[in-house]
């Protein structure tokens, strides 16, 4: 494995978390100069800029009758670092506790000690009802695509897609053969993918027998996506878990058989799916198109409901 190739694992095991996972940065040391004191404003006091300031137990409110904001943070810092223009946060939420309190007001928003945000969404019984707020970091979503064909092991062409094509794994017509595995290369489609929705079809089948879809990387498991009869064509829709290390999907067939697989779409959280291969685009999605497109459903949400509502 390259250096590359390592530092791309890393970062998808850095930012990959399933539900609420505990984690922490052993041995960060900033090394700076001695900061001073904390300047103490007393509630009525003027909020002191550039200092830290403590209103002890009072709530600080802000109001304002005005047509914008009542509050807007700006920090216009912008580093260039790796081809990417990184933004210096505009706030802050201290990681605090496991959950908000009970008596928290509808509106309150904190950050828990393991990166997770809550919001208070309304009270039942004089309680606070706590919600999750969904991030990549805890919840992934499903996104269509223009369906595409990710092999079909009848033509060379059809096979380019297999990592570990050989002899070994494919007969002499590019069937996969009885009792192998062929793994499958995603990246074209979808970058740190979770999940993939699609069909599979079986042809030109020996003998009666099996075949299996499942994540690439993962140990020995005894299910069939589909089963099927000698010299049988046949298909059957899946979804399975894509690779942990790599966006990779595996195959295996019991009985030897010619392969076609199908997307339509992918279950992600922080990884992307190809802009091109998205049904509302012809080709690659721009930033301005995104915009246009969001604008037109908003302005449509707001002039119609729903027949059901």
């Amino acid at each position: 494995m390259t250096e590359n190739q390592d530092k791309t694992v890393d970062r998808r095991r850095l930012l990959r978390r399933a539900g609420t996972v505990a984690a922490g940065v052993a041995g960060s040391t900033v090394v700076g100069a001695a900061v001073a004191g904390p300047a103490q404003a007393a509630p009525g006091d003027p909020v002191l800029q550039g200092s830290t300031n403590s209103s002890g137990a009072a709530t600080t409110i802000l109001t304002s009758t005005a047509a914008g904001p009542t509050l807007r943070l700006a920090n216009p810092a912008i580093i260039s670092e790796d081809g990417l223009d990184l933004a210096r946060p505009s706030l802050q939420l201290a990681p605090s506790g496991d959950y908000l309190h009970q008596d928290s007001q509808p509106g309150s928003i904190g950050m828990d000690n393991y990166g997770n945000l809550q919001v208070v969404a309304g009270q039942y019984n004089g309680e606070a009802l706590v919600d999750y707020v969904h991030t990549s970091g805890n919840s992934n979503r499903i996104v269509p695509i223009i369906p595409q064909r990710v092999i079909d092991t009848r033509s060379a062409a059809g096979r380019e897609r297999i990592i570990n094509r050989s002899s070994t794994t494919l007969d002499s017509t590019g069937r996969l053969r009885e009792g192998q595995t062929i793994h499958l290369d995603l990246t074209d489609f979808v970058f740190f993918g979770d999940a993939v929705f699609g069909n599979i079809t079986v042809t030109t089948t020996a003998a009666p027998g099996f075949a299996r879809v499942f994540p690439y990387g993962s140990g020995p498991i005894s299910v069939s996506t589909i089963n099927f009869q000698a010299n049988q064509s046949l298909s059957n829709a899946f979804m399975s878990g894509i690779g942990f290390d790599a966006d990779y999907i595996s195959v295996f067939a019991n009985k030897t058989t010619h392969i076609i697989l199908d997307v339509v779409a992918f279950v992600i959280g922080i990884g992307a799916v190809n802009p091109a291969y998205l049904p509302f685009s012809s080709g690659a999605r721009t930033a301005e198109a995104l915009a246009d497109r969001t604008a037109r459903r908003a302005a449509k949400a707001k002039q119609e409901s729903p027949s059901w509502r």
